[in-house]
């Protein structure tokens, strides 16, 4: 074979490798692999943060991309790949860049650096794959902050309730991501939930609370649950009976013990009550039957089932207490007189 017949063959299976897509992402950080900025992954994203050829050189092609867009009135998960990947979308992995912004950034091994703020507003996650060595693969934007923008337009925010919105929309978004980066979401939600209770909004402190409690976001410090399920309690009827469950377990749901502070769940439950939570009143009655926070009282057990029954809610209880002899007594009121 000539040589000028050699070097139109090469230049041939260049352009069919072009044609097929192949002359790019691999290809092209194999053919630095001696320059590798370093195999251990944490010295390799302090590298690629901070160097435009490297994060060029180093980024697949093409880039799976995830972001969360405006869609009426919702949020929206877009997939799509990218060729090319904007520089601008590397920005935040610039320490200096982040601290600008308020943002934090993590490298969570053994392939992912997570760059978020703290209070759910601003949430990407950068996650790499090794061949010969690390290559960026994909970029998650879960940011909902231009989806508000988009819903402020046609709805007005009480305080709190903009934050509120967005810690939903985290809790939900998570079920479309992977479970790796739905923990991110998770925590994410219950920022903006802390935010908004922040703000006023006892729906998201209540929201805080039980997010935390579930397990699903970081757990928070019994001494914060207690102050937002209190401030929750103050306007959410209802909140009073997760507040009660609160001083009785402490959120320690598996273990199996007699109810930490009796009185102060047992005064959480008829506050509640009192504020017109008819799950309180149907609660007060089981306290009162079983005696788990104070001596049983039928009598007394009658009168709370009688009154949530009264209120529109259908209890087994009257029912059972009548089979054991246990009537109405109308001198016999589930709260003081004069609580309704």
């Amino acid at each position: 074979m000539t040589a000028n017949k050699h070097i139109r063959l090469v230049k041939w299976y260049s352009i069919v490798l072009l044609t097929l897509g192949m002359h790019s992402g691999a290809f092209a950080s194999s053919s630095i692999d001696a320059q590798c900025p370093s195999e251990d992954f944490e010295a390799f994203v302090e590298v690629f943060a901070s160097q435009p050829e490297i994060q060029t050189a180093f980024t697949d092609s093409p880039v799976q991309e995830i972001r969360v867009v405006f869609d009426g009135d919702k949020p929206k998960v877009v997939k799509r790949k990218l060729k090319t990947l904007d520089p601008a979308e590397l920005s935040v992995l610039i320490p200096e860049k982040a601290a600008e912004l308020n943002l934090t950034i993590k490298v969570e091994l053994p392939d992912k650096v997570i760059v978020r703020d703290g209070v759910g507003g601003f949430l990407k996650i950068f996650a790499f794959k090794h061949t010969n060595c690390w290559v960026l693969s994909s970029v998650e934007d879960w940011s909902l902050e231009n989806v508000l923008e988009g819903v402020a337009r046609t709805e007005s925010f009480t305080p709190g309730e903009r934050e509120l919105k967005k810690g939903v929309w985290f809790d939900r978004l998570a079920n479309h991501a992977s479970p790796e980066s739905g923990v991110y979401l998770y925590a994410s939600a219950l920022d903006s939930y802390l935010a908004g209770a922040q703000n006023g909004s006892p729906r998201a402190a209540l929201s805080a609370a039980g997010i935390s409690l579930s397990g699903q976001a970081p757990r928070l410090d019994n001494t914060k649950i207690l102050d937002l399920l209190m401030m929750a309690s103050k306007s959410i009827p209802d909140a009073g009976l997760t507040l009660a469950d609160f001083y009785c377990d402490e959120g320690e749901y598996d273990d199996e013990h007699a109810c930490i502070n009796p009185q102060l769940s047992m005064t959480a439950l008829e506050d509640a009550a009192r504020k017109g939570s008819n799950i309180a009143l149907t609660r007060l009655g089981e306290v009162y039957e079983t005696g788990t926070l104070q001596p049983a009282d039928l009598p007394r057990a009658m009168a709370c089932y009688q009154e949530a029954k009264k209120n529109g809610l259908e209890s087994r209880g009257v029912a059972r207490l009548a089979d054991q002899g246990v009537f109405a007594n109308n001198s016999i009121q589930c709260l003081k007189a004069g609580s309704f």
